[in-house]
């Protein structure tokens, strides 16, 4: 039992961990960032079965992990309204060919990002942008102006 809720503890403080990370610090992973990611996963490994280290204790904290991941989807999916709260919202970052700078500081991205992110979807100048998205993933959503 002291498992589970050690293993229920553990999931939230990483839910939040990883929102204090940020959208970008997700999509752009390095070498070391992984490292990073390997040495949380153990210290969260040794805070949820620290003392119980038996094959019923782990599988007791995978069980308990992967319930609540199941059970934050259910959430997001049953009720519309936990979803921005459970997985984020989308960040606008351009509109109208402008940066938000305001809001690019408050995600952490800076210009050149923007901008290698822009060219990989084929848009050479952000003056051709009408709206540009950082979404929860970290990924890029480009709305180009229509041209008429």
């Amino acid at each position: 039992m002291l498992t589970a809720l050690d293993s229920l503890l553990v999931f939230f403080l990483l839910m939040a961990v990883l929102r204090v990370m940020g959208k970008r610090e997700l999509s752009q992973m390095s070498a070391f960032d992984l490292v990073i990611l390997f040495v949380i996963g153990d210290l969260i490994a040794e805070a949820v079965v620290s003392e119980d280290t038996s094959f019923t204790g782990a599988l007791i904290a995978v069980s308990t992990f992967a319930l609540l991941t199941i059970l934050m989807s259910w959430l997001a999916y049953r009720y519309p309204r936990l979803k921005p709260a459970l997985d984020g919202t989308p960040t606008v970052v351009v509109r109208d060919g402008r940066p938000d700078r305001s809001a690019m500081r408050r995600e952490r991205v800076n210009l050149y990002d923007l901008n290698e992110a822009a060219r990989n979807n084929g848009i050479a100048d952000l003056e051709e942008i009408e709206l540009a998205l950082l979404e929860p993933d970290g990924k890029f959503s480009f709305f180009t102006r229509r041209t008429t």
